[in-house]
């Protein structure tokens, strides 16, 4: 199990839960009534979290490059930071939140593009 931080969602559920590891974290969060907003049509703008590890060593986690294809194509993340990703595999501090998997202690927060 993994401790989720959830925070700046809502302050009735921000809080603290456990995640199974490799459970996706929109179906945590919509368990715990998480307001995480989902993809419309395809427009994955509106459904960008900030995800912090809390461990020590951050875990490897294995990503579709169709997530940071579009993570850059959004500009949420340069082309550079989605290679070095995929050179060690692991994750960058934005993802797409029906696309993620819990893979370790998190924090995570909503994101919004500038």
């Amino acid at each position: 199990m993994a401790k989720v931080i959830f925070m700046h969602f809502d302050m009735e559920t921000d809080g603290v839960y456990e995640g199974k590891i490799g459970e996706p974290i929109v179906r945590l969060a919509k368990e715990k009534k998480i307001p995480i907003p989902f993809a419309v049509d395809g427009d994955y703008s509106n459904c960008l979290i900030s995800v912090e590890n809390l461990s020590n060593e951050e875990p490897t986690s294995y990503m579709e490059d169709e997530e940071l294809d579009i993570l850059v194509k959004l500009g949420a993340i340069s082309s550079k930071e989605a290679e070095q990703c995929q050179q060690f595999t692991i994750s960058p501090k934005i993802r797409i939140a029906p696309m993620m998997l819990i893979k370790g202690d998190i924090l995570v927060k909503p994101f919004k593009l500038k």
